[in-house]
């Protein structure tokens, strides 16, 4: 079978269920509607918009400029999803909450912002020149046809000699998982391969909490590329069989289930499942 292209994100999905892959990226069977999803992505599009942002030298209150600039970009966001957020089986007050977490998580990415901005400020910068050094490159797509890898990333900063390789989160979590880990040097390696420049660090802006980083190093760059390999070679083969389930409480849960559930259990051998 053609080999197709992975991402970060086929290949944690594999790793974690190689059924769910199968139906995922196989079947292409359709996934129901989040909101965790659709938090994401307003949270992933405020951000990258707001460094679009005009700036005024002049202006006497820029924190609260830009402050008020990303509240509006949220709320605009936010109801442009409205025709998602109505598929959800969710009361209006419980989306209100959901709103209101994504603000502050916001707010607390605008503080990690609002530290780095400052620091140019008061090495001589006016306003603009100063935003316009911390706006980061963002949302990159890298594609490499004959390794069968692509992705975006997030952000890439560049300070000083420092190249950063960064990604946004809205997890309750404040760790970097295995499946961040592998997500972060799989950005690594394709920096790379294309630049032929090893990034400093690559990491995580948990909009939650704060930011963790990993040293980049050849070591995890070439862990990426196996990775990579290794997952075209379980994956060249259409044949069900050959993609096992693996069963935990990620199959089903007290408020939801896996978006294949019902494919992968048939009414009759789901009884005694929510054991796991």
């Amino acid at each position: 079978m053609p080999r197709r292209l992975q991402s970060p994100s086929s290949i944690n999905m594999y790793k974690q269920c190689a059924r769910k892959y199968f139906y995922r990226y196989l079947k292409r069977l359709p996934t129901k509607p989040s909101i965790h999803l659709v938090r994401g992505s307003v949270a992933h599009k405020v951000l990258e918009d707001f460094y679009d942002l005009e700036v005024d030298d002049y202006d006497v209150d820029i924190r609260m400029t830009f402050m008020q600039a990303m509240i509006r970009m949220l709320k605009q966001y936010w109801d442009d999803s409205a025709s998602q957020l109505a598929k959800l089986d969710m009361e209006k007050e419980e989306i209100a909450q959901f709103y209101e977490e994504t603000q502050l998580m916001l707010i607390n990415w605008f503080e990690i912002f609002w530290e780095k901005f400052q620091k140019q400020i008061k090495l001589g910068l006016s306003q603009s020149e100063a935003f316009k050094k911390v706006t980061p490159k963002r949302e990159a797509l890298y594609k490499f046809m004959d390794v069968g890898i692509q992705g975006y990333i997030d952000v890439i900063e560049y300070e000083g000699d420092e190249v950063n390789l960064m990604d946004y989160k809205t997890s309750k979590k404040f760790k970097i998982t295995p499946e961040y880990e592998l997500q972060l040097a799989i950005y690594a390696f394709m920096y790379h391969r294309q630049h032929g420049v090893m990034p400093t660090r690559a990491g995580i802006y948990f909009l939650k909490h704060g930011v963790l980083h990993l040293d980049v190093n050849m070591d995890l760059v070439k862990w990426a590329e196996k990775e990579i390999k290794e997952i075209h070679e379980l994956t060249d083969t259409s044949d069900i069989d050959d993609y096992p389930k693996t069963i935990t409480p990620l199959c089903k849960w007290r408020s939801g289930q896996c978006d294949f559930y019902d494919a992968c259990f048939p009414k009759n051998e789901q009884k005694g499942l929510n054991d796991y």
